[in-house]
């Protein structure tokens, strides 16, 4: 029970930042805090007050804990209880509370505290700077433009780095496989990915084979990709070259 109990520690930690400081975690527990001591209304309280604290307190329990993986059968998302906490409610009320009582010194003290604890947004590697309306990597809404019909759907196949891109442009382009088969621990298997992605150098007639049996309009691929022979030569031709990436089109496949 203590080991399980220590994993939610561990997992809690992770979830508020703690190795970053987690200043947002001191910000909500000192406000959850406060309310407790100070919020008199029943039905306030039951929002702001009990629910979070019935909810770590259930979060921290082992016996919880196991009830949960047992019925979900996933421990991985044991996190996602974290976000029924309302930090950002509790938070607000807690301060906003406490800066009606304590009126402008208040108001600074916890502005400074919030711009203080925080970090500059615009440093995580995380953000770019958008290359379109879109907000998406220019090179994929270009070959998303080129493959799109004007009426119709088609079936495309291209390389895992565009998937979540191809959905986000346009859901006229079907594809046959989606992000499952990029989240690893979901452990899906999908031939198609497989001859893709996971093959060293392609096996070009088996791919060709189940490229057909969707059938798949179009294929992307990388310009350094390693096929044993072109496409060209299985009834593909090439329609068009973006950046690092090569689109073939099926000469056998009725393209809309």
């Amino acid at each position: 029970m203590w080991g399980i109990f220590l994993e939610s520690v561990v997992v809690f930690k992770n979830y508020m930042g703690f190795h970053e400081g987690g200043y947002l975690a001191g910000i909500y527990l000192f406000a959850l805090l406060y309310l407790w001591l100070t919020e008199k209304d029943k039905s306030r309280r039951a929002v702001f007050v009990y629910a979070p604290t019935l909810l770590l307190a259930m979060f921290f329990c082992p016996l919880f804990r196991k009830v949960f993986v047992r019925v979900m059968g996933d421990s991985e998302t044991y996190y996602r209880l974290l976000w029924l906490l309302q930090m950002s409610l509790v938070s607000a009320y807690g301060i906003l509370k406490l800066c009606g009582r304590y009126r402008r010194i208040g108001l600074a003290v916890m502005c400074a505290a919030i711009a203080a604890c925080g970090s500059y947004v615009y440093d995580s590697p995380y953000i770019s700077k958008a290359e379109n309306a879109w907000h998406l990597p220019q090179e994929a809404v270009d070959v998303a433009k080129l493959i799109e019909p004007e009426k119709g759907r088609v079936t495309a196949l291209v390389p895992a780095d565009l998937i979540y891109y191809i959905r986000q442009y346009s859901t006229n382009i079907e594809l046959p496989y989606g992000r499952e088969m990029l989240i690893a621990r979901w452990d899906y298997h999908h031939a198609m990915y497989e001859a893709m992605e996971k093959a060293e150098i392609i096996d070009t007639e088996e791919f060709v084979r189940l490229a057909r049996e969707y059938p798949c309009h179009y294929v992307v691929l990388e310009r350094d990709r390693q096929i044993e022979e072109p496409l060209t030569e299985y009834g593909y031709e090439l329609y068009a070259e973006v950046g690092e990436y090569l689109i073939y089109q099926d000469r056998e496949t009725e393209t809309p």
